[in-house]
């Protein structure tokens, strides 16, 4: 890339005018812009957005990657020379800055490099793949689980409310106890997915509050029943039908720690690579590909195959 810079950036560095831009303040405040500026600036940038909470790091990203990103953006070339073009007319100026920009290339792309090869050595940055392991384990004590506590395998389900893939899944736990029996348990937890679907917290919530009267799947189940009309007053209908006790129904509601509750479930759902919903665990492990409920059965058949092949071989 630098040496096709170079023959088309129109410099002639015979002569001269190397040395003469070597002196140039304008080369070495070029280079200084492009290799230190973009450097400093993005990283920063990058460290106050995530300390003020506008965003995060994706998985496997760390600050190795930012900085090493961060410094090939001083590789410019087209804009440069443009920029170049519009700020100077003195032509002994625009050479100076040319060669700058032709330097700070070189510079970036083996600065790039060094920190990359630290972020990777030093730092342990090798990949950015999301993780596949259920985190943390299903705790019969804490997880809404259908069907039975000891189960030899488990599927569990993050879902958000108003998600139409979700309301198209809500029947597979029983379609899994239909199958496999008490061979295999169904695990539901919270991923609102607050962008798209601005109802969908509140739904979690609602369920939770449920749940403290044993009534959390029979909610699970009206929720997206309801999905297109979900409302305050909705859910005070439905804990009605439910038979619920409505003036412990609202407390529950106004109960901060059933918001943390799901805020727990999406921390979770991101540390174990679930970026949408619905996403399935099968024994622990993510499923990737399509999630009805034939491809599920299909999927946890080996799993349950294995799992009771198990025990066979330690008798034997």
């Amino acid at each position: 890339m630098p040496i096709f810079a170079l023959a088309n950036a129109g410099v002639d560095l015979r002569g001269d005018t190397l040395s003469t831009a070597m002196t140039s303040s304008v080369t070495w405040g070029v280079i200084a812009g492009l290799v230190i500026g973009k450097l400093v600036g993005i990283s920063l940038g990058t460290w106050l957005a995530i300390r003020m909470r506008l965003g995060r790091l994706p998985d496997g990203v760390g600050p190795g990657s930012i900085a090493g990103g961060a410094a090939l953006s001083g590789i410019g070339f087209t804009v440069s020379l443009l920029v170049i073009g519009l700020a100077f007319t003195d032509q002994r100026l625009i050479d100076a800055a040319t060669v700058g920009v032709l330097i700070a290339m070189v510079l970036a792309g083996l600065l790039g490099w060094g920190i990359f090869y630290l972020a990777r050595v030093r730092w342990g940055e090798e990949s950015a793949d999301l993780p596949v392991t259920l985190v943390p384990p299903v705790d019969p004590e804490l997880d809404h689980v259908f069907g039975p506590q000891d189960a030899q395998c488990t599927v569990v389900e993050y879902f958000d409310y108003e998600c139409p893939f979700c309301s198209s899944t809500t029947g597979i736990g029983q379609d899994l106890l239909d199958h496999f029996g008490d061979r295999v348990r169904f695990v539901a937890r919270h991923l609102p997915v607050r962008d798209m679907h601005p109802h969908a917290e509140r739904a979690a919530v609602v369920s939770e509050a449920a749940a403290r009267q044993g009534k959390f799947f029979k909610m699970h189940i009206k929720l997206f029943e309801n999905q297109h009309d979900l409302s305050e007053e909705t859910y005070r209908r439905l804990a009605a039908e439910l038979g619920l006790d409505l003036e412990q129904f609202e407390a529950d509601l106004a109960d901060e720690s059933l918001v943390e509750l799901v805020a727990l479930h999406e921390q979770s759902a991101l540390a174990s690579g679930a970026r949408g919903t619905p996403t399935f665990f099968l024994n622990g492990s993510r499923h990737i590909g399509p999630h009805d409920a034939r491809t599920i059965i299909a999927a946890m058949e080996a799993k349950v195959a294995t799992a009771e092949e198990r025990p066979a071989r330690r008798r034997s």
